[in-house]
């Protein structure tokens, strides 16, 4: 049985015809249909909801929170431009220059970790270079560091061994 149109949307105008009749014609048998009663659910657990739905319902929110979601938005941007500006590419001289300046440092840590807890060492000194001065001096059994970069003093106990 098919149905040919000479004009569009005739067709579905037929189609729509046929299905409300049907309707209509099982509505009015008589038929008995089973039904039952219609009980309300909530979806939100803090009012006796399924506790399983707390979760989506969260995040539901959240995402609606607006000023948030650009807040968010703004410190991700703000992350994302200084890793950019951390990241750049640095020349060989660049990364020998910093490797050179980091055995230095090494070496300098080293020679003031002998004189302080090597075979020979003092009970009280002062080291200096480049702006910073380290004073430590023997208390008991512990050693009292006393790191001063000109904008900072730090002091720090490191126990020694006997």
């Amino acid at each position: 049985m098919g149905i040919v149109a000479k004009r569009p949307g005739v067709g579905v105008q037929i189609m729509k015809t046929r299905i409300i009749a049907a309707v209509a014609a099982s509505a009015l048998s008589g038929t008995a249909v089973p039904a039952g009663n219609l009980v309300y659910q909530p979806v939100n657990p803090a009012f006796g909801g399924s506790p399983l739905n707390g979760s989506w319902l969260q995040s539901d929110a959240q995402a609606q929170n607006i000023p948030q979601a650009a807040d968010q938005r703004r410190q991700q941007v703000f992350n994302a431009v200084n890793q950019a500006a951390t990241s750049r590419t640095l020349t060989p001289g660049q990364i020998f220059a910093q490797q050179l300046q980091s055995q230095l440092f090494s070496s300098l840590a080293n020679q003031i970790t002998q004189s302080i807890f090597g075979e020979n060492a003092r009970p009280n000194g002062t080291f200096t270079f480049q702006g910073t001065t380290i004073d430590f001096v023997r208390i008991g059994s512990d050693v009292r560091l006393t790191i001063n970069d000109g904008q900072t003093i730090t002091q720090v106990v490191v126990p020694a061994a006997p």
